[in-house]
């Protein structure tokens, strides 16, 4: 089907509509309109500009892609350095220092499973940051790394808490079992 615009009757002595590819005048409810059939080089700007407009999008998306990785490698650094013990390299909770604890350490991969499927990011922020308190996390079995952490801002090489601990959860949130 060819596609085709209706250009409004005054535009029509504006002079730009003396081109080759204007069709015959016709009368819709006693006003005269010109018929233009699209001009083959429109539609090819138009495909360049959508050709244009999807690389700019892939470019962007593999920027987020490359930036998201970084992220959760940083807070896979972190887990390894604080957690890895207790919760294992894998967050399944069977690290070596689990046998050991009074309460047995949980496995972390399952936090969207006992969520109903959805992963709880603020609510698991809150706990990491020391802001909601968790049983377990009292003891001096389960420090708050958050604090320690703390002691780091405005080190030169150490990002301020409050990043490394959404970084952390960004981390946790991609190792949870689908």
């Amino acid at each position: 089907m060819r596609e085709d615009r209706l250009i409004s009757p005054s535009l029509e002595n504006s002079g730009g509509l003396n081109m080759p590819y204007r069709a015959r005048a016709r009368s819709i409810q006693g006003q005269t309109c010109q018929r233009q059939i699209w001009h083959p080089w429109g539609w090819m700007s138009f495909l360049c500009a959508v050709c244009l407009t999807l690389g700019v999008l892939s470019h962007a998306a593999a920027a987020d892609t490359q930036m998201r990785r970084k992220v959760i490698d940083e807070g896979r650094q972190d887990f390894a350095e604080n957690c890895a013990a207790c919760h294992a390299a894998d967050g399944s909770g069977t690290g070596e220092l689990s046998a050991h604890l009074i309460r047995p350490a949980k496995d972390l991969t399952a936090i969207s499973a006992r969520n109903g499927g959805a992963f709880p990011f603020w609510q698991v922020f809150e706990i990491i940051s020391g802001e909601r308190p968790v049983a377990g996390h009292e003891t001096f079995q389960m420090p708050l790394y958050s604090q320690r952490m703390r002691g780091d801002d405005f080190k030169p090489g150490y990002l301020p808490t409050h990043v490394r601990i959404l970084e952390l959860t960004h981390y946790l949130e991609s190792i949870q079992a689908k």
